[in-house]
């Protein structure tokens, strides 16, 4: 395959990918550089592309992994942030809730591949079950199913 026809096909996808890396890792660079890396591994599986049942739903979820990937390493810290609170209280509630949302998404992105999919599809990215059915093959059934027990997981270990 050569150039032209790698962006030809790749290129349409390149703003539903950065959309997907920036609602996980909400920065910009960190969105970019999994983009760039999705990119570079599309590049050099080039010429097996063509195995690929559905080049959307094989793209996107492998943004979607790789981001999961990066906020479970840490590699998205805060640096130097300054919480804008008016108090301390609520430095600390909103401290403690950005704590928890990140342990939620590192929970999501050790979950079994099925799991991961579904939940991150559907409640970080906000997709709707048939959207979902469609990119991935599974049936709303299973699609609901899964979900009900990655939810479930969760709430599991922070009962504990």
């Amino acid at each position: 395959m050569e150039t032209a026809e790698f962006k030809q096909r790749m290129m349409p996808y390149a703003g539903q990918m950065y959309a997907v890396a920036f609602s996980i890792l909400k920065k910009p660079s960190d969105a970019e550089d999994v983009v760039q890396d999705i990119f570079l591994k599309m590049w050099e599986k080039r010429h097996s592309m063509d195995s690929i049942a559905n080049l959307k739903a094989y793209v996107l979820s492998s943004v979607r992994n790789k981001s999961l990937d990066m906020l479970a390493a840490g590699s998205r810290g805060n640096e130097g942030g300054v919480l804008e609170c008016s108090d301390e209280g609520r430095a600390a509630e909103q401290v403690e809730r950005k704590e928890a949302a990140t342990r939620v998404l590192k929970l999501i992105a050790a979950m079994p591949e099925p799991q991961r999919t579904v939940i991150s599809m559907h409640d970080v990215e906000g997709m709707g079950y048939d959207e979902i059915s469609d990119l991935t093959g599974m049936s709303e059934g299973n699609l609901r199913t899964l979900l009900s027990r990655a939810r479930k997981r969760i709430r599991d270990v922070f009962k504990r």
